[in-house]
Parts: structure tokens; sequence; C-alpha cells
């Protein structure tokens, strides 16, 4: 290993979910060094996340229009090691210009000459915090089992069983939150589905809640369509909707970032696929159900949108009872299945 640092900042700028996922990292880099100031280098959407995290020193939100004098903000805090776990230009740029001794990134591209320390970025498909924790094996780290975690506090918590209640949700019963969009439309389930289990589950005398998300509004009509109990949750910030998702038993949508909210929160989850791998956005445990139709194939981002404009549906092979099955399983305590096949699901041109 290399001297031990004092102070080290973690490089994760966008996507929700993949902020998430490199939080594993924080509890790492506390194990092996309780002593240093760990920070975290975020864009603003992401940066609530982070709130009360106890092994974080600071937050610091990237400003996109000072992207150069950020530069130099950097460099005047004489981190020992910068840790990139985005990998992209612009944030091999901040790594390479923090005056840092140890940078460690990912090999890919011309800007892998910026990192001292880099790792090849593919092979077989793995849980991406964990294939995360492979930059840290690169600098002497040993990993523990990845652990997303956001952190609420009470009065968090409180809030969000006020808000629950507040749109109608019963103390009593045992509630699933239904995230209906993933924001790519190729990764979403028929709603008209997603309603069927709601109310199925409502028939339970389990509460489905509904977050509503912008644009989403057509997709709740139909999920109002098919069952009249389903709890309807107005767009809420993003501490307020964690604090509302911790009050769930269980957690179902889309392969998108807030199923990686419910782990990090230790909320159960069964999370729909199509054209993405589950073995890399799920990590394999009892209570994070992968759910994909026997046709499924993995898909590159850049042919999706063009197969779904020629009518391919990625999810179409998911009936209603290959989610309620589990969903009700995990209401129950019950281990469902096995969270994914044993054999990764091919790519598509495979």
């Amino acid at each position: 290993m290399t001297s031990a640092p004092r102070r080290v900042l973690l490089i994760q700028l966008r996507r929700l979910g993949d902020v998430v996922l490199s939080t594993a990292l924080l509890d790492d880099l506390h194990r092996a060094f309780p002593e240093a100031a760990v920070d975290m280098l975020v864009g603003a959407a992401a940066a609530p996340l982070l709130a009360g995290h106890p092994h974080l020193h600071e937050r610091i939100v990237l400003d996109p229009d000072r992207s150069v004098a950020m530069w130099g903000e950097i460099r005047a805090r004489r981190y020992d090691w910068v840790i990139d776990v985005q990998g992209s230009l612009r944030t091999a740029l901040i790594a390479r210009f923090s005056g840092a001794r140890v940078r460690v990134g990912w090999r890919i591209r011309a800007w892998r000459l910026f990192y001292t320390h880099a790792h090849p970025r593919g092979g077989p498909r793995e849980y991406v915090a964990r294939e995360r924790q492979r930059l840290l094996e690169l600098v002497g780290v040993v990993p523990g089992t990845p652990c997303p975690r956001i952190y609420l506090s009470a009065d968090e918590r409180l809030r969000g069983e006020r808000d629950a209640r507040a749109a109608g949700a019963s103390p009593h019963a045992a509630r699933v939150g239904f995230l209906l969009s993933t924001r790519e439309p190729a990764k979403d389930w028929d709603a008209d589905r997603f309603g069927t289990v709601a109310a199925a589950l409502a028939r339970d005398g389990v509460t489905p809640i509904v977050f509503r998300t912008p644009g989403d509004e057509a997709r709740v009509d139909q999920v109002r369509a098919r069952t009249s109990r389903a709890i309807i949750m107005p767009p809420l910030d993003l501490r307020r909707f964690l604090g509302v998702l911790a009050t769930c038993q269980v957690f179902v949508s889309g392969d998108t970032g807030p199923a990686h909210m419910a782990d990090a929160l230790g909320v159960p989850r069964v999370t729909v696929f199509g054209p993405t791998p589950p073995e890399s956005w799920t990590p394999g445990l009892p209570t994070t159900i992968a759910v994909l139709g026997p046709g499924a194939r993995v898909v590159r981002m850049r042919d999706r949108a063009r197969l779904l404009a020629q009518g391919h549906d990625f999810t179409g092979d998911i009936t209603p009872d290959m989610v309620l099955g589990p969903v009700r399983a995990l209401l129950q305590g019950r281990t469902p299945r096995a969270p994914f096949p044993s054999s990764p699901i091919p790519t598509a041109d495979d």
C-alpha cells in the first residue's frame, strides 16, 4: 500500500444512481484510514444524497460555470489521493491538476495518462459498486462487501411518515412503492402492468404508493384506472422522496437510480430489467430481485433508441405475475427466488 493519505477526494459528478453506488467506497476508505478526511465532488442534483453521511468530511458541489476556477480551489485543498470514479475527460482533468501524489481512475482513452494508477474498464460483469472497489485495490485498500448507504435523520424519517399519511397512506398497512418511469423509454415497463400489480396488492390489503415524477401523468392515469386505492404522491424534493421511500416495505421500478436508493436505505426491491444486465445493477441479495423476461438480451445504449423506434419492446414479455410473486414473497419475509440467472444474460449480438 502507498503511504496512508490524510485527505482523499472521490469524484462522481452525475447520475443519481452512480453517486449512490459510489458511496460504498466511503466505508472502505474509512475502514482503511479512520483518521483521513474524505471529501466527495458531485453535481448539484446529487449533493442531497450525501447529507449526513458519517464517513464523509465534506460535499463539494461542482459549479459548471466555474469549472476552471474550481480546479484551483481543489488544488488548494492539497489532497493526497484523488479517486476518479466517473472517468470522463472533465473528471480526469480535475484529477490531473489536483496536485495529488496518488491519482486513481479508469484505463480508458488518452486520459488514462492523467492517473498514477489506472484500472481497465470492462471484463466480466459484476455489481457496479464492486467494480468501483477495484480502484481502491489498485492502491492497496482491501474492500469489504460493497454496501451503498444513504443516511436519514430521525426527523427526516418522521417527515417521510407524515408525508405518506398526508397523501392517504394508512399507518397500519404494509406499503409498496412504485416508480413508473426510468427516464429511458427502452427500460420502461408498461404502466398498465404496473397498475395490475398495484391493484392486486391493494386487494391483499397492501397500500400501493406511486411516486409521481414530471412527465408521468399519463402513466399515473393508467395505474389509477386499475385501482383507486393507489396513493399518488405529489412530486417531492429528493430528501423528502427518500423519507417516504424509507417507509415502504418493498420498492418496485425499472432499472433506475431510485432502485439503488432503496438498496442504500435497506428497502427490499423488485426491479424490472429490459436491455440492461442485472448482474451489474443488482447486488444479488435475497432482498434485491431482478425480473427479466425469457428473451432478455443486453442491448448497448447506442442501439436502444433505434430498436425502440422500430417497435421493439424490451420488457414486453414480463407479465404482472412475474413481478407480483416476488413482491408478495418479500412482504411475507420469504426469499422469492434467485435474484438473477446463474449465467449472465447475453448481449444482443452474442
